[in-house]
């Protein structure tokens, strides 16, 4: 991951468009979780779900997944969203390949709209999201 951006008060100011103030870094970025070990996978998933609604998401590895999250898309202006969240699921069960989880039934928890779905493992490895709206 390749984050931009500056900090001008005190770094170090790079001439641009004869803007003093302008200063461009670049930093890199790996994820502690890349080295761990493979990432969970999600083989099926609903497109979409209704609040209180409990959801079969595939996996091979179920049996060993601690969490299951929805992820808020983000649209941000002035570098803040207040529509961004993540909301945990409740996970029911984790059996035949399959992780179980209930929606939380509350819409100011999660308003209705796309998420990315998320398996995250006992070794707090991500998957790979799964585009799912809500109703």
């Amino acid at each position: 991951m390749v984050t931009a951006g500056g900090n001008p008060e005190g770094g170090t100011h790079v001439q641009w468009d004869h803007d003093p103030e302008e200063e461009m870094r670049l930093e890199v970025f790996s994820p502690p979780y890349l080295f761990r070990g493979p990432r969970p996978a999600i083989t099926a998933a609903p497109a979409q779900c209704a609040h209180g609604q409990t959801i079969q998401i595939k996996s091979p590895q179920a049996a060993g997944i601690r969490w299951a999250s929805l992820v808020k898309n983000c649209v941000t202006t002035h570098s803040f969203d207040g529509n961004q969240r993540l909301v945990d699921l409740d996970v029911v069960s984790r059996n035949g390949g399959v992780v179980k989880a209930t929606v939380p039934p509350n819409p100011d928890l999660a308003p209705p709209g796309w998420y990315m779905l998320f398996l995250v493992d006992n070794a707090g490895i991500p998957s790979v999201a799964n585009w799912i709206r809500l109703v």
